[in-house]
């Protein structure tokens, strides 16, 4: 396979440049906004919150400081229908699931479900995804598909984070932090200027935590992760219509990764090697784990004011490697076990060019390209035995799996917002999306049951099914969207709308013969919603609310399945992808912030869903006979029925300081933590339901240049899981939440 460079793509960036550039020089300095409206960037333009005819949830700089957001993962359930977690056996991946629909998985093949954008800049991977929150100036959650402006792999729902930028004078911030489990953080950081039309911002991020597991057979605490970050911003600003942003950063982290405890059921060949009772926190597995994630990247934002709308040009280049070991029989024997290592590395390179209207005629608009080329390769190397009875301990698997995969979309999009009346606009909008992947693979080899040494490929179907071969294929797609608003007054709008979103088709990157590489297609959704925003008692309530009904079709659906030689002998196990199924996922969404004194805000949010299949006819035995049947009984994942949070923030100014408190009550239904025909017979994969308490207490100076912060985490110390998997008729793995934990954030401005 060639991997492409970045080098080939220096005179794409270089065309943007020269397009938005070529006559900045003759403009006048800008003038401040001095608007303390919430502005939004959902429809790829600035807008004030309550304006957007879109599910969006926001959240500001200050109220990130407020609730001692360290992570994405603090802000789970703190929007409606949003469950932000990591995948549980590879902690710095994220696993988000918008409206019952996301993905749980680390494999590069397979596309997210749930977008997440930093800075302008789609990440095609949700390993690395996972960032630790530093400097950060905004969270914008879009529930719902983002088919037309955002495009491929929104379809459940868009997650956009944006970092500070440099104000053009010399000042910063840093802050110490020690807590509970070893944690230690610092953070700093500083503005400066360089010239009159350049400014910078330096940021970094140190990390250090213990964990708050121990492992018994190794007599160790599992859990450590260090991680160290930093980001080099650039802001150049030349006139009144020009301006351009530079953003560099670089992440390191590495830690003990996922500690995973047995859960395995009667019957499972791995439930009797550890316990599957006893203390949450203690594990067994005899291989020391560990997780480590190098990203680095790179992205360019210019926007130019050309008078009937502003060219804004984003360009993105990231690189991340990962590599991870897994103990996945979770035990110390030596007769039955499963381990794994993967090692990857993967880069992608975007451009998008749009332009935007100004937002002061009858006709708004947004039209854009976008290009993305991507490739990964991966080693998934797997060690496993089983005991049999008989037989002693026999291998079924004992090689590397690799693959590799370069991925080219391209896309050309379009969004009209008509002003029919002052009070009616029509939304109209589409984006028509092709992609070409092309993926190898090279599958495990057959082994020898009795030595592990790998069998030779000598027939013809042996060599069919593991010598390797290279994929290619290609998948095009129209998603359109039709809507219309209407606001009553200033306060109150009503929007309805039709629109079409796309995961995209590919191949089976854990397939272990070429039989099962596929591909499979794109999976699709018809999204129909209709919502009211408002915005009441003189501006101090804001209350909105959100009905839909998301209709999915030709579903990718996983199974594990067995690969048997000619003589109908069990040899190992093998994923199998199909577009077998159909979703339909109905909910309702009410979000209210209450402005109750210049002291005291409330804020609440609650979800209410009704998932499940309306078509799945599939095999999922695993038995070695096809026998497709009836499957829509199967409950979804990560779909409970009710969710939601309260939260409340006292701030008072006094001669001493201002004293500021925070809490927060977090509530999530039952949930299934996976899939699988086990939900019908076991609750082994469910998440009870549970309500998690966060409290933050901070002192800031009079001056606003030192501030203290005392927080806590799952304050009444409750016990849940973050996901159990299952791993077929080996057994079920098991990963807890963390406990209750505590910090204390000391941090000074100058």
């Amino acid at each position: 396979m060639v991997r492409r460079t970045p080098h080939k793509y220096l005179l794409m960036s270089a065309v943007s440049a020269l397009t938005l550039a070529g006559a900045a020089f003759a403009q006048n300095p800008p003038a401040a906004d001095d608007s303390e409206e919430i502005v939004v960037t959902a429809q790829k333009r600035e807008q004030k919150l309550q304006d957007v005819p879109v599910a969006v949830s926001a959240f500001t700089a200050k109220t990130l400081e407020n609730q001692a957001t360290i992570s994405l993962l603090n802000l789970s359930a703190k929007a409606p229908n949003v469950i932000l977690q990591p995948v549980g056996y590879s902690p710095f991946a994220s696993m988000f699931y918008i409206r019952g629909l996301g993905f749980q998985d680390v494999e590069s093949s397979f596309e997210p479900s749930v977008g997440t954008e930093v800075n302008g800049v789609y990440l095609t991977r949700n390993s690395g995804a996972l960032m630790d929150f530093f400097d950060i100036e905004s969270v914008e959650i879009l529930r719902g598909p983002q088919g037309t402006l955002y495009g491929r792999n929104t379809i459940g729902g868009l997650v956009s984070v944006r970092t500070k930028r440099p104000d053009g004078a010399f000042n910063g911030n840093a802050q110490v932090t020690v807590g509970d489990h070893g944690r230690k953080e610092g953070r700093f950081g500083m503005n400066f200027p360089i010239s009159d039309t350049l400014s910078g911002r330096i940021s970094l991020l140190y990390k250090k935590y213990d964990g708050y597991n121990y492992n018994v057979t190794q007599d160790r605490d599992e859990g450590f992760q260090e991680t160290v970050a930093g980001r080099a911003t650039f802001h150049w600003q030349p006139t009144e219509k020009f301006d351009a942003t530079l953003i560099l950063d670089r992440d390191h982290e590495h830690g003990s990764g996922a500690s995973m405890r047995n859960a395995g059921l009667p019957g499972n060949s791995f439930t009797s090697l550890s316990p599957t009772d006893g203390p949450a926190y203690h594990t067994y597995g005899d291989v020391p784990i560990f997780s480590r994630v190098k990203t680095w990247g790179a992205t360019l934002e210019m926007n130019y004011d050309v008078g009937i709308g502003t060219v804004t040009s984003v360009t993105g280049y990231r690189k991340f490697d990962d590599h991870l070991t897994s103990d996945y029989d979770a035990g110390a024997s030596s007769l039955a076990f499963f381990h794994g290592e993967r090692i990857q590395s993967h880069h992608q390179f975007s451009e998008e060019l749009r332009i935007a209207s100004n937002g002061d005629g009858r006709l708004n608009y947004v039209f854009g390209v976008y290009f993305l080329d991507q490739s990964y390769k991966i080693s998934n190397d797997q060690n496993a035995k089983l005991f049999i009875p008989g037989l002693g301990s026999i291998w079924i698997i004992n090689d590397a799996q690799r693959a590799s995969q370069d991925n080219t979309a391209v896309a050309v999009f379009g969004q009209l917002d008509y002003n029919v009346t002052e009070k009616l606009i029509v939304t109209v909008g589409g984006r028509y999306s092709y992609e070409e992947k092309d993926f190898t693979n090279d599958p495990l080899d057959p082994v020898n049951p009795f030595t592990g040494n790998k069998l030779p490929i000598v027939t013809d179907a042996d060599k069919a099914a593991y010598l390797e071969r290279s994929f290619k294929d290609d998948w095009t797609k129209f998603t359109p969207k039709v809507g219309i608003s209407y606001k009553f007054n200033d306060d109150v709008m009503a929007y309805a709308q039709w629109q079409q979103g796309l995961r995209s088709g590919g191949f089976n990157g854990r397939a272990n013969t070429q039989s099962a590489v596929g591909p499979f297609g794109t999976e699709t959704v018809d999204a129909y919603e209709i919502g009211l925003k408002t915005t009441l008692a003189d501006g101090k309530l804001r209350f909105n609310l959100a009905a839909f009904r998301n209709d999915y079709s030709d579903v990718q659906t996983g199974t594990q399945g067995e690969i048997r030689d000619a003589t109908g002998a069990v040899i190992g196990f093998q994923s199998i992808v199909v577009n077998a199924a159909s979703q339909r996922i109905d909910g309702v969404e009410l979000e209210a912030n209450w402005s109750v004194s210049d002291d005291f805000t409330v804020n609440f949010n609650a979800g209410w869903l009704d998932a499940r299949y309306t078509d799945y006819i599939a095999d999922l035995t695993s038995d070695g006979v096809a026998n497709p049947t009836d499957n829509t009984d199967l409950p979804l994942p990560f779909a409970p029925k009710w969710s939601g949070s309260l939260g409340a923030t006292w701030s008072h100014d006094f001669q001493f300081g201002t004293i500021t408190v925070n809490g927060n009550a977090v509530y999530m239904d039952d949930v299934y933590t996976s899939s699988g025909t086990i939900n019908r017979t076991s609750d082994v994969f469910i998440r009870k339901a549970n309500t998690l308490f966060d409290a933050t207490i901070t002192y800031e100076s009079p001056d606003q240049m030192w501030r203290v912060s005392l927080w806590g985490k799952n304050l009444a110390d409750k016990l849940y899981i973050n996901n159990t998997f299952g791993l077929g008729a080996l057994g079920n793995l098991r990963i807890y939440a963390p406990p209750m934990t505590w910090g204390l954030d000391v941090g000074v401005s100058f």
